[in-house]
């Protein structure tokens, strides 16, 4: 089974990006807009499989830390918004190494990183509240123009809740993923899951078996590859 790589080139990276990435001119300024636009164009997919270029925006963010002047916190916030319902957990730890403490302080870029925080620690309700709190003064949400935004943070907290529970209250369900008693009962079918009244139950997990593999070794060889050992 492959491992899941945000390295591995996306289907959807154009050629020319992708020689621009593994270029010795990758980090030409001019390079910026170019990249920019990019973003632009995986935030406006809407499939949460294939809309994420890390490497890109990886790339991006490298541009601004060292050219500070060019530097646009709108599209570090899409940058953010995109690593944060990313399958791969590590992608928003790695843009979050390339920021300075003074980005970080920027209203929006904070709120990512506590929404961040709550989904590390599963507090999926608080998560939903957080993001569309109506009190909120900001006109925008975090994730504006972030397309499948929402689909994309379901898909990881349906797995989540395949990886932990064999039966949970639909109600509760129905809370972590933020939706209607109907959508739930559609993602259930969709997923597998049975449904009895109020309680879910998800399919029983295989278990993974310990093997024990065991190797006879001469005592004569047991000499030679100490010997070899102690000669390294």
């Amino acid at each position: 089974m492959s491992v899941p790589s945000s390295f591995v080139r996306p289907t959807t990276r154009p050629d020319e990006i992708h020689r621009l990435l593994t270029d010795v001119e990758r980090y030409n300024p001019s390079n910026t807009v170019l990249l920019e636009d990019y973003l632009a164009r995986q935030c406006a997919n809407p499939d949460s499989t294939s809309n994420h270029d890390l490497m890109a925006n990886l790339a991006l963010l490298k541009l601004y830390q060292f050219n500070p002047e060019m530097l646009d916190l709108d599209v570090i916030r899409r940058i953010l918004a995109k690593a944060l319902i990313s399958a791969i957990p590590a992608d928003f730890n790695l843009c979050l190494y390339l920021l300075t403490d003074e980005v970080c302080k920027d209203t929006n870029i904070a709120k990512l990183l506590a929404l961040r925080e709550s989904l590390e620690r599963a507090q999926f309700v608080k998560f939903w509240r957080d993001m569309y709190d109506p009190e909120d003064e900001e006109e925008e949400s975090v994730v504006d123009g972030i397309a499948g935004f929402d689909n994309g943070l379901r898909k990881l907290i349906l797995a989540e809740i395949t990886a932990t529970y064999q039966k949970i209250p639909l109600a509760s369900v129905q809370d972590m993923v933020n939706l209607d008693e109907e959508a739930v009962l559609r993602l259930a079918k969709e997923n597998g899951w049975a449904v009895d009244g109020s309680v879910v139950t998800l399919p029983v997990k295989n278990e993974v078996k310990a093997s024990v593999i065991s190797e006879n070794v001469k005592f004569e060889q047991l000499t030679k590859m100490v010997s070899a050992a102690n000669d390294i």
